[in-house]
């Protein structure tokens, strides 16, 4: 049988970073490297839960802004606890190269994302040993850690995510008609289509984009999320979009974005557009406030689409 704690326990983020490398570096021979305390802080990132999806390593938690306490995220957690996902920066991971700094890359563009207009969570970054890991709080629990049902647009549609550019953001827009969630939800998973083609989120397969439904039945979009840089020449998922507009994934033009916003009548699209341009024009500014270095800062604005916005 499945053993699940039934209290919350304390655990160490300097532990659990070092255990989730160990484990990206050393898969298969891990379990017979381990010392006495590794196998311990095992335990405990067993329990915390690491499985959290994506390339990055993660876990769930629970997390008290009032005393910094960390604990599982996988039980009910005391009075004062809120449930957050948080990802391990400075882990090596092949599929994304130096990791370093991921952490405040992210929040950077949480930060600019919430600029152009686009429904996020609450994000944070979670400073230790000299590493930034980003935090995002869970928008799928209450506070009493009951569950918020959510299903991702992969799930909803029994759709492959791992095969680029089968589905296109025509999918996500009609799978939001077809769950009744009117123009609201339409404009604003337009302007995250926008948002991450200008800014290059080019990892926008159908399991980041989810949907929720309340107590009552009725379904809603979820806030974004995995909201960061991502473009790699040589990457095999992100040399190119996942998701297309319009038939492309990639070399798009202006009116790739008209064509679908008459499709789902989107009214005033090129206000979206330049909203979107003049948030993603702040990037350098809001990089630097988030301790992005320079470096990568200047790196990640030339890859940015700005030719498609106002």
């Amino acid at each position: 049988a499945l053993f699940t704690p039934k209290k919350a326990t304390r655990v160490d983020v300097s532990e659990l970073v070092t255990l989730a490398g160990k484990i990206l570096s050393e898969k298969e021979n891990l379990l017979a490297n381990l010392s006495d305390d590794e196998s311990s802080a095992l335990d405990m990132i067993i329990r915390v839960g690491t499985s959290a999806g994506g390339a990055r390593a993660k876990a769930v938690i629970a997390w008290n802004p009032e005393t910094k306490d960390v604990k599982s995220g996988q039980v009910q957690a005391p009075e004062g606890f809120e449930y957050w996902i948080i990802k391990f920066d400075g882990i090596n991971d092949n599929t994304l190269g130096d990791p370093e700094g991921y952490g405040k890359i992210e929040y950077a563009y949480h930060l600019m994302a919430k600029v152009a207009g686009i429904e996020m969570t609450q994000c944070r970054l979670m400073k230790e040993n000299g590493r930034a890991h980003f935090m995002t709080r869970r928008f799928d629990r209450m506070n009493n850690s009951d569950k918020i049902h959510m299903q991702s647009l992969c799930a909803l549609g029994h759709y492959d995510f791992k095969m680029p550019g089968q589905y296109g953001y025509e999918t996500a827009m009609s799978t939001c008609q077809q769950l009744g969630l009117g123009q609201p939800a339409l404009r604003q998973l337009f302007r995250r289509m926008v948002f991450n083609i200008v800014a290059r989120n080019q990892d926008d397969h159908t399991r980041n984009i989810a949907f929720l439904m309340d107590r009552k039945g009725d379904w809603h979009l979820a806030p974004a999320f995995d909201v960061i840089w991502s473009y790699n020449t040589e990457g095999e998922w992100t040399n190119r979009h996942q998701m297309s507009i319009n038939g492309r994934r990639d070399g798009f033009d202006k009116q790739d974005f008209i064509e679908m916003a008459k499709q789902f009548r989107i009214k005033k699209p090129m206000d979206i557009l330049a909203e979107i341009g003049a948030a993603v024009r702040r990037w350098p500014d809001i990089a630097k406030e988030a301790g992005v270095k320079q470096k990568r800062i200047m790196e990640i604005a030339s890859t940015h689409r700005l030719y498609l916005v106002p």
